[in-house]
């Protein structure tokens, strides 16, 4: 496995997550995620952009790692492929044990955040890919 790679592909992806977070989550499906988790809103609190990095860039190891040491992903569009759907069971798993435990979320909530999540995880995979695949021998 090479250490440069993953570093650069991990980096790469960090700023994926990180834009793609930020575009739909506050912007793009602010309001149909509002509608789809009603409780939410009285739990949140002014985000912690330590916090945020600190996850970004776990999610976007965790892919930089799969891509690099198991799946040999070196391609845009299969990074964008496999970082969608990686990102999508990640979170309707995990989001699904929050809506069974909690009332933060329905079942529209769970679904549609696993979409949006596929959505941002699509792209900072197409970036991983690109990264890993380049100038590869």
């Amino acid at each position: 496995m090479n250490s440069t790679k993953l570093l650069l592909g991990t980096l790469a992806g960090f700023i994926g997550y990180f834009m793609g977070g930020f575009l739909m989550y506050t912007i793009v499906f602010k309001n149909a995620l509002a509608s789809a988790m009603p409780n939410m809103a009285s739990v949140q609190i002014e985000p912690r952009m330590e916090v945020l990095v600190f996850g970004n860039l776990v999610a976007s190891f965790l892919l930089t790692w799969i891509f690099e040491r198991w799946a040999s992903i070196r391609t845009l569009g299969t990074g964008a492929i496999y970082g969608g759907l990686i990102g999508f069971l990640i979170t309707v798993s995990y989001d699904s044990m929050i809506h069974g435990t909690t009332s933060l979320l329905t079942w529209g909530g769970v679904f549609l955040d696993g979409i949006v999540y596929a959505i941002i995880s699509a792209i900072a995979g197409a970036l991983i890919g690109l990264t890993l695949g380049y100038k590869r021998k």
